[in-house]
């Protein structure tokens, strides 16, 4: 310890006396005093007052300190203050007493009635020191100036902490804390705890240079929001290793969680760094439903994965060499999950995942099966070659009904711009009508088939390279420009332009209850946009194919198509001889939609200065079926198609 400018000064009279002691700087290890008076008065120098101008210490700052004993006792052996206050930022109670001859002594502060800290220190040959705490504000931990990530506002704690001392400084330092009801939180609102109750156990052991330590904790109450994750109580760690100049070792540790299972690690972390060095962790059976609520749920919030129902087990191990990852496993044991939006779930998956830096492994991954959007899939199984940064699967099949969906060379990368991933395939033929029940919509004829060229995804969207051709209504629809930007997130978009040739009418229409009408057409949707599946805007045209085939509509179909081009004759063919025939000859058939801003702009095959046309007669009898309506709201023309469907319009002829 260094003095610095001391200045010892003393008065009289005849009742009292007072002694003045004035040090310009008093400094030892960590801290520093500037400006420090101490003055004894009194008769028999029973008060005294400590005043200090500037302290310096555990990184803080305090200035104005004032101490005053109003019972002090100063013999030749003993140094005693009862009755004592500080006076500062936070004044508090204090009373201390210190043995000169024993090197014992006893400081005890207490900031209010319920909040004591209490320190007791012996010398001799075998010193000690005891701190307890009873009531204690955890928020004091702030006048310290520690850097803490949040601001502590609630909670108190009750401990005993006890050291020994050797010849090279503390030798043995046990203790217990126990923390009732803290609270926490930070500016921005990230991170926040409540009612957090706690306990913990240290013991440690000084043997030359290094720390043989040992720490048992455990938190049964409150919650905690850091985000993302939401946390209630339930943990419990145990932990043992070394602390040395260099590291700290963790020979092993225990962290267990309520209802999900535990974690069993060792490591070694370079103390400059904080950087681990080697480590080794595994897992137990790990239960689903809780891991994904606890930890998963919040991260996947923005995605379709947001709101799951889940069960099975997994199992996971890693191990870190040279400060790098060096190999880890996944297990996965019959887990299911289920989307409660109904859009997707995965029953009895199964999977081992191995994975080393620096070289390639053999991996497997299966499942029972699938449903999508209420269509279920098959199992699957698929061998992995994993890789340091991908994984690639040569070939694999997903049984869709009576068909299979067979994709190969699926490539998944991990790039700087995230998981990127590409595939190709082909749809065996599937029986429309098979398929379309189980989506709850009308019955068609035919199959449904397809070739996939190259499948992306990168930077949050899917690209289609090429052209997607759909076999249907025995002909062919092709999406080029095929796109989906956020495709797991909650409010996907799609774009992209369709092309149909030569659709069988007579199928077209049967399926939808729409009339009869036999023939083909051709089709386009140039520029479709589709947010959260809702079309936003789109050009689209449909108008009969070339060529030389029967063409016939009945007049339930007459009268649907006249219900979507606006309001006309209604009764005409009643009114006509036409009214006899049950289907009519046409010529050509057509209509069109520009849709932008919710509003769908119409036309027909022809315009015409009242209007367009839809049908344009031809044969014997025919009839032609003209549109009024240019400009139609899009949510009201899905309801004209809507009610056409379900119940039988009278036809509009002109």
């Amino acid at each position: 310890m260094v003095i610095g400018g001391a200045f010892v000064g003393a008065s009289a009279t005849a009742d009292t006396r007072s002694i003045e002691l004035a040090i310009e700087t008093l400094q030892g290890s960590g801290f520093i005093a500037k400006a420090i008076r101490i003055e004894l008065s009194g008769a028999g120098l029973t008060r005294a007052q400590l005043r200090i101008g500037e302290i310096d210490a555990l990184n803080h700052r305090w200035l104005g300190v004032t101490v005053t004993c109003s019972a002090f006792r100063l013999e030749r052996s003993l140094v005693e203050c009862r009755d004592g206050r500080l006076d500062g930022a936070r004044p508090l109670a204090l009373s201390f007493s210190y043995n000169i001859a024993s090197g014992s002594g006893v400081l005890s502060a207490s900031p209010d009635g319920r909040e004591r800290w209490e320190a007791e220190f012996s010398g001799g040959a075998e010193p000690r020191a005891v701190l307890k705490l009873s009531g204690a504000a955890v928020a004091r931990l702030h006048d310290f100036a520690l850097p803490l990530p949040v601001k502590l506002s609630a909670g108190t704690a009750d401990g005993v902490l006890q050291a020994a001392f050797g010849k090279q400084g503390v030798a043995h330092l046990e203790g217990e804390i126990a923390l009732h009801d803290v609270a926490f939180s930070d500016a921005a609102g990230l991170h926040a705890g409540d009612g957090i109750g706690g306990k913990a156990t240290v013991l440690a052991d000084a043997t030359g240079d290094a720390w043989q330590w040992r720490i048992d904790a455990a938190w049964p109450a409150g919650e905690v929001y850091w985000d993302p994750v939401y946390s209630k109580a339930g943990y419990r760690l145990t932990a043992a290793g070394e602390l040395t100049p260099r590291a700290v070792e963790v020979e092993r540790a225990t962290l267990a969680a309520d209802e999900i299972g535990e974690l069993r690690m060792s490591a070694s972390l370079d103390r400059s760094s904080l950087a681990i060095a080697q480590a080794r962790a595994q897992t137990g059976e790990l239960a689903v439903a809780p891991l994904y609520a606890r930890f998963l749920k919040p991260v996947l919030g923005a995605t379709a994965f947001a709101e799951l129902r889940a069960e099975g087990q997994v199992r996971a191990s890693a191990a870190w060499r040279n400060g790098r990852l060096a190999e880890a496993t996944l297990d996965v044991d019959d887990v299911s999950v289920e989307d409660t939006a109904g859009r997707f779930a995965l029953f009895g998956v199964y999977a081992s995942l191995p994975w080393k830096d620096g070289g390639r492994s053999e991996g497997r991954i299966g499942m029972s099966g699938a449903e999508l959007h209420r269509l279920p899939l098959g199992a699957v199984g698929a061998v992995l070659d994993i890789g340091p940064q991908d994984v690639r699967v040569a070939q694999f099949g997903i049984p869709v009904l009576s068909g299979l969906l067979s994709l190969s060379d699926l490539a998944v990368r991990d790039s700087a711009d995230g998981l990127t991933w590409e595939v190709r395939g082909a749809l065996s033929p599937v029986p429309l009508d098979v398929l379309l029940a189980h989506f709850g919509a009308p019955a068609m004829q035919g199959s449904i088939a397809a070739d996939i060229p190259r499948v992306r995804y990168e930077r949050s969207t899917l690209q289609v390279d090429g052209a997607l051709a759909i076999q249907v209504f025995d002909g062919s629809v092709t999406a080029t420009r095929l796109e989906v930007q956020n495709p797991l997130g909650l409010a996907p978009t799609l774009q992209t332009s369709l092309a149909a040739r030569g659709l069988d009418l007579g199928l077209v229409t049967r399926a939808f209850s729409f009339g009869t009408i036999t023939g083909k057409v051709d089709a386009r949707i140039d520029d479709l946009v589709l947010s959260n599946w809702r079309p936003v805007g789109f050009d689209a045209r449909i108008e009969s194919s070339p060529g030389d085939y029967p063409k016939r509509i009945s007049q339930t179909a007459v009268s649907n198509i006249s219900a979507l081009g606006g309001a006309g004759a209604t009764a005409a063919i009643e009114r006509s001889v036409l009214r006899l025939f049950d289907t009519f000859g046409y010529s050509r058939l057509g209509v069109s939609c520009r849709l932008q801003n919710g509003v769908c702009t119409m036309g027909g095959i022809e315009d015409l200065p009242q209007g367009y046309v839809l049908v344009k007669g031809g044969g014997v009898p025919s009839i032609s079926v003209l549109g009024y309506n240019r400009e139609v709201g899009w949510d009201d023309l899905l309801t004209r198609l809507r009610r056409v469907i379900d119940s039988n319009v009278k036809p509009t002829i002109k």
